[in-house]
């Protein structure tokens, strides 16, 4: 990732080492020390950063990476911490990325549930809405004397996605003077509408939406009263939140997504064997939903239409229903966790985006453009993108879906302009240098 660092010309405040000492204790899961070289340790703000998930190189989802990214930057030019509760991935995360150039803290949450059985109805709640999690997860951090020592010398108290942003009220009475930013990766209440509108979907499922909606939106409104500066990912957000008539800031900010391995022509060579391919956490319900629409209602038109061709979903956590839909099939690949998408993208004649579920910028079709991959989507997964006609078709529809991806596969130079128009508009807009430009306004 290319960039310089963050208002350079910038006052220079204490480094990180003049921060909490740092414990060497491995049990702690801690460090505090910059990794970068003496001429980088001199900042001038620091930075908290709350949330749920460790980054690291290799996380599954595309909102990790956005942090991952986000993070990395940050800290070329900043003091950053990222603090986060302690569970499993994270601590393999910690494992994982050995020398970030950012400190770390994992919080063991604390509950207050100790019997087997009301564990058990904790543990249960927390996964049915989990951004009530929050609660043992604040008992834990209250309890932390570096996670507490990292807030109060903090500048600036960023909070990611909603599990983090539900904080935001509690924060302010523990560092009054301290500003808010709140980074939302998707409209959580958005979400859940659609969830509950998804007349398919099990009663369960839609049982589940209506709960967490209705908990969804005055958490809402109440950390939009509290936040300084709430960044969104879209103008579509933006508006979403402005609904809320908080007091925060609201701004719109483009993720960076560009990568040295990217190409820098939208296609520099063909592609060896017409090959479909989606992207998705497969464990979230919105990218399951989706590739089970895929396989039964869209991939067979294709398959019919184009011999040989080849369709893979890139993703960990299907579920054995999604396994047992796409053994079917014996053109279909399904990949489970894989540490690198570029390989998949690099071979990929087109990137197909069918989510009828969920909320947000929908970052799998903005990376494949980066990529120079002609994209098809439906409205939600083309939601947020709002480039120049940089999709080749948005369809709704399964068998105009399937149309779509047929011509891209048969006649793929009649999809040469889009794929032109969106190679040159998502590298100018998604880059790491517009996202650094944007970070001054963030922290200023």
């Amino acid at each position: 990732m290319e960039g310089a660092g963050v208002d350079p010309e910038g006052g220079h405040g204490p480094g990180l080492g003049e921060w909490p000492p740092r414990r060497m204790s491995v049990s702690r899961a801690t460090s505090w020390m910059p990794h970068g070289p003496p001429s980088c340790r001199s900042r001038d703000v620091r930075i908290a950063s709350i949330s749920p998930y460790m980054p690291f190189r290799g996380i599954p989802h595309a909102g990790g990476e956005y942090y991952r990214r986000h993070v990395e930057l940050a800290a070329r030019g900043h003091d950053v911490v990222v603090i986060c509760p302690r569970t499993a991935d994270n601590e393999t995360a910690m494992v994982h990325e050995k020398n970030p150039p950012y400190g770390r803290v994992l919080v063991t949450p604390v509950s207050r549930v100790h019997r087997a059985a009301g564990a058990r109805e904790h543990s249960l709640l927390s996964r049915a809405v989990p951004f009530l999690a929050v609660r043992s997860f604040w008992r834990g951090l209250l309890g932390d004397d570096d996670a507490l020592a990292a807030l109060r010398s903090a500048d600036r108290i960023e909070l990611q996605w909603f599990d983090a942003i539900v904080l935001a009220a509690r924060l302010r009475k523990l560092v009054p003077a301290t500003p808010l930013i709140a980074v939302f990766h998707d409209v959580v209440s958005q979400g859940q509408a659609r969830a509950l509108a998804a007349h398919k979907a099990p009663l369960r499922s839609r049982l589940l939406a209506f709960l967490r909606l209705l908990l969804a939106v005055p958490l809402e409104k109440r950390a939009l009263n509290v936040l300084d500066r709430a960044v969104v990912l879209s103008e579509k957000d933006k508006l979403l939140l402005q609904r809320r008539r908080g007091r925060a800031e609201i701004v719109v900010v483009a993720p960076p997504l560009d990568d040295v391995d990217m190409p820098q022509s939208p296609r520099p060579a063909p592609v060896p064997a017409p090959e479909v391919l989606f992207v998705g956490a497969l464990w979230r319900m919105e990218n399951e939903d989706a590739a089970r629409w895929l396989l039964d209602e869209i991939w067979p038109l294709v398959r019919s239409a184009v011999p040989g061709a080849r369709l893979t979903i890139a993703g960990g956590g299907p579920s054995p229903e999604l396994e047992r839909s796409a053994g079917r099939y014996d053109d279909v690949e399904l990949t489970g966790y894989v540490k690198s998408l570029s390989p998949h993208y690099a071979r990929a004649s087109v990137v197909v985006a069918p989510m009828r579920l969920g909320a947000g910028v929908k970052l799998k079709s903005v990376t494949a453009m980066l990529w120079g991959v002609p994209v098809v989507a439906t409205a939600v997964g083309a939601e947020g993108v709002a480039g120049p006609d940089v999709f080749v078709a948005v369809e709704d529809d399964g068998v105009a879906f399937a149309k779509a991806i047929i011509q891209v596969l048969t006649a793929p130079d009649s999809v040469s302009d889009v794929l032109a128009r969106a190679h040159e508009w998502s590298h100018a807009t998604y880059s790491a240098q517009s996202y650094l430009r944007a970070l001054r306004g963030i922290y200023a």
